[in-house]
């Protein structure tokens, strides 16, 4: 009881499963980020690119105009020498008596003062010394870091939150060529890091939009694929509870795959309750078909085992008439399970390909043989090259069907016309009596299962259980064919079977068949009357 108790107790298990409409979103959505992400790296990246190398030409070009600008000088800079020559305020007053070019003349309106007079670039210029106490001159405070490197050189450093541009140059004076000092180039890049600042703010609020957008683009392009799925699922758990509902999934609009999962997924349905239908019909004709040669038979048994035992007529009889159930019993089991594999002929042998002229010559021959006292006309207008996409014996047997069926009610006038057919896609056969004809009333009735006509039913003289033409229906139209009749009471019946012809090479022992077919000649005489007697 314990035991029990703690089992009920034991919490549920939580799942954590996605469903596939999140799995797909989650798929859709990170895919496009991840693209989006990879472009706007490119592109900051390359903006990046760009930006650095205009202010990498920007402190290069100001080293050159600072390294032009002092190499007049011709020995080691000092504060005397640099500052005429980089200093504004001073520019007018020729310190030393050193020679000014003339182009040089307008200091404010050079190139030098538009570049030095920039508040994030501070240039620097050292002797020979070097360190603080080597510094000369410095357009602004701080002054550039000093560098130990000798040679002339740019790189990068991070600081205060940004990227900072340090550039050297080793001066030489055009005198002499002489080393005479050190100019330091410091570039804060303060528009660059703004702008590259900006741009990543920008690209991650059009990343975080991006993101939304693709997200509900997602939920909305995934409810829509999601829902025929729903659907499907949802028809299959009603299917499950009732077998035999017409619930299907809505069709879908266009061509494409998932439509056509719908429509095959619906036929998929129909053919399964078609198979329930077959089924549950089978056991009901039957029980229902059974149930009379069942009663007769234990009718007889329990009289002879009354009295029949010791009564020889009695015994004689109904031995008799139970085995004349047996026999309808077994026929009635035979034609049930004709019918039950006429539903599935065509799915049974696909490929099936049936040269069409030995086939009726065969059945002609047969019935005239077994019915001399019948006369039968045969009209076979047709190429002996003539097939069609159907089992043999399935052809065969529903042309006996019709020929028997003929035969049972043609008691009084007792000719049978047999006749064959093509036009350019069908193969038309036609059999006709001369017999009782079918009323008007039961002509939409013939095919159905164990139908039969109330004159039928009446006359003991014609026997069946009304399994003939609904297996030749279903054979017929299981291999895309068509069966109709035509009657007259008193003046007899028409039979016509229409079936699409074969379009291709024959198989080799169809062809085979074929030319014996058409080197056979049966009497020597053209498609006429043939009468048996």
């Amino acid at each position: 009881m314990q035991k029990t108790e703690q089992k009920a107790r034991k919490p549920h298990r939580i799942d954590w499963r996605l469903s596939l409409r999140t799995k797909w979103t989650l798929i859709v959505a990170g895919t496009m980020v991840l693209f989006f992400a990879l472009f706007a790296s490119v592109l900051y990246q390359s903006v990046s690119q760009i930006l650095l190398s205009r202010e990498q030409g920007t402190v290069q070009d100001t080293l050159a105009a600072v390294d032009q600008r002092l190499g007049s000088i011709k020995e080691e800079v000092t504060s005397l020498t640099v500052n005429p020559l980089l200093n504004p305020n001073i520019y007018n007053s020729s310190a030393n008596d050193m020679p000014v070019p003339k182009q040089r003349s307008s200091f404010f309106s050079d190139s030098l003062i538009a570049k030095l007079s920039r508040e994030d670039i501070t240039v620097s210029v050292y002797d020979l010394k070097g360190g603080m106490k080597g510094l000369v001159f410095s357009t602004r405070s701080p002054e550039a870091p000093y560098t130990d490197n000798k040679t002339d050189g740019t790189r990068y450093v991070r600081s205060d939150g940004g990227l900072h541009l340090l550039a050297t140059r080793q001066l030489h004076s055009e005198l002499n060529n002489k080393h005479i000092g050190t100019a330091i180039v410091y570039n804060r890049m303060d528009a660059y890091n703004a702008s590259m600042h900006r741009l990543l703010w920008q690209i991650v609020a059009i990343g975080a939009l991006v993101f939304v957008l693709i997200l509900a683009v997602s939920v909305f392009l995934m409810n829509k694929l999601i829902k025929p799925i729903r659907q499907m699922t949802e028809t299959m758990t009603v299917v499950h509870d009732d077998p035999n509902t017409s619930v299907r999934v809505p069709a879908l609009k266009g061509s494409d795959e998932l439509s056509q999962l719908v429509g095959e997924f619906n036929g998929m349905l129909d053919t399964l309750q078609s198979y329930i239908k077959q089924q549950q019909r089978f056991v009901q004709d039957v029980s229902h078909e059974l149930r009379t040669p069942v009663a007769v038979l234990e009718g007889h048994l329990q009289l002879l085992n009354r009295w029949g035992k010791d009564d020889p007529q009695v015994l004689a009889e109904s031995l008799g008439a139970s085995l004349q159930e047996l026999d309808r019993m077994k026929h009635l089991i035979q034609e049930m399970l004709d019918l039950t594999r006429a539903d599935n002929a065509a799915t049974t042998y696909p490929d099936a390909v049936t040269v069409v002229l030995p086939v009726l010559n065969s059945v002609f021959n047969n019935t005239t043989m077994l019915h001399g006292d019948f006369q039968i006309e045969k009209d076979f207008d047709l190429p002996a090259t003539t097939a069609i996409r159907m089992y043999r014996n399935h052809f065969e047997q529903v042309l006996i069907i019709l020929v028997d069926n003929a035969i049972k009610y043609s008691q009084k006038r007792k000719e049978i016309h047999i006749s064959a057919a093509t036009d350019e896609r069908t193969l038309s056969v036609i059999v006709q009596d001369f017999g009782r004809g079918i009323a008007k009333k039961d002509l939409p009735q013939i095919f159905n299962r164990f139908y039969r006509a109330d004159e039928a039913r009446s006359d003991t003289d014609v026997s069946g259980n009304g399994l003939g033409l609904s297996i030749a229906h279903r054979l017929v139209t299981e291999y895309g064919g068509d069966i109709t009749v035509e009657s007259v009471v008193g003046h007899g019946s028409l039979f016509r079977i229409d079936l699409p012809l074969f379009k291709g090479p024959l198989p080799p022992e169809e062809a085979a068949e074929a030319k014996e077919a058409d080197n056979d000649d049966d009497d020597g005489l053209p498609p006429g009357i043939i009468k048996m007697s």
